[in-house]
């Protein structure tokens, strides 16, 4: 793994060196993508994570909001709780549904970092093999945030 830190420099991720890597900012947030692009898409995921420069309200407004769109995306949760992640308010969910012709699988985590930022980390899923399994990496990858 390597440490790969964004732009703003608000948080780093260790992430395989052989993965393709994208940093994003602009004046309202900054990211990483990553994916493995020596795999095909349904032996493999994809992590993003993005430090957005907005205020987080965890509470039934946003989850009905976040709720609303994974329907207009046609997707389902399976899953969903709130948590503490590295000691912070945090909102969790996993949804299935259908991309192109593949089965799809999204989990997101939403971590209040202080008051006034948040990040949005997200592991996308396609295909049926191994699914467990490349989740389970994915967010293994994404516990290693330092902000």
């Amino acid at each position: 793994l390597e440490r790969v830190e964004e732009v703003d420099k608000k948080f780093k991720v260790k992430l395989p060196d052989h993965w393709k890597t994208n940093l994003y900012f602009d004046k309202n947030q900054t990211s990483i993508f990553s994916a493995d692009t020596t795999k095909q898409l349904t032996n493999t995921y994809t992590i993003d994570i993005t430090y957005i420069y907005n205020e987080l309200k965890l509470d039934d407004t946003f989850i009905q909001k976040f709720k609303t769109s994974l329907t207009q995306n046609q997707l389902v949760e399976a899953t969903s709780y709130e948590l503490k992640f590295q000691g912070k308010e945090s909102y969790y969910s996993r949804a299935l549904g259908k991309r192109g012709r593949f089965s799809y699988q999204v989990c997101n985590l939403f971590i209040k970092v202080n008051s006034g930022n948040y990040i949005h980390a997200k592991a996308e899923v396609y295909g049926d093999s191994l699914v467990n399994e490349r989740i389970c990496n994915a967010i293994s990858l994404i516990e290693k945030i330092k902000y």
